[in-house]
């Protein structure tokens, strides 16, 4: 059987407006305007996810399960910035914390895109029955 429509329709991406801005964001790099280059990269990841965490139908636990992926994609910025000191010889033996503390601005931001990116593309939980 196929699945209503609305429900299609609620998973359904919006390809239009990401191939324009796929396309924008190709002549802005080969026009090496690095705002526009900028912009269009933003509007790449802000446009699906907005348009999803506003048009999704919310479960029990949607809140949490976000959260959660927020605070484990917040430590991506963390494991880079160690990765990025292995290259040093002194850095292998033991943690070397300038790498770490650099990336350190990058934390909340890294939260922020693990949590929306998590409420915009995840689908209910596995074993749930609506009633």
């Amino acid at each position: 059987m196929s699945a209503p429509e609305d429900e299609q329709d609620e998973h359904a991406p919006l390809w239009p407006p990401l191939l324009v801005t796929l396309g924008v964001l190709l002549l802005a790099t080969e026009a090496r305007q690095q705002t526009l280059v900028l912009t269009a990269l933003a509007t790449l990841v802000a446009l699906p996810t907005v348009w999803r965490v506003l048009t999704r139908r919310w479960v029990r636990g949607d809140v949490i399960r976000g959260l959660g992926a927020g605070f484990i994609a917040s430590h991506v910025p963390l494991l880079l910035g160690a990765c990025s000191t292995l290259d040093r010889p002194e850095c292998r033996i033991r943690l070397c914390l300038d790498g770490v503390l650099s990336a350190a601005p990058f934390i909340p931001w890294a939260a922020l895109l693990g949590t929306l990116l998590y409420w915009a593309w995840s689908g209910p939980p596995a074993g749930r029955h609506e009633r």
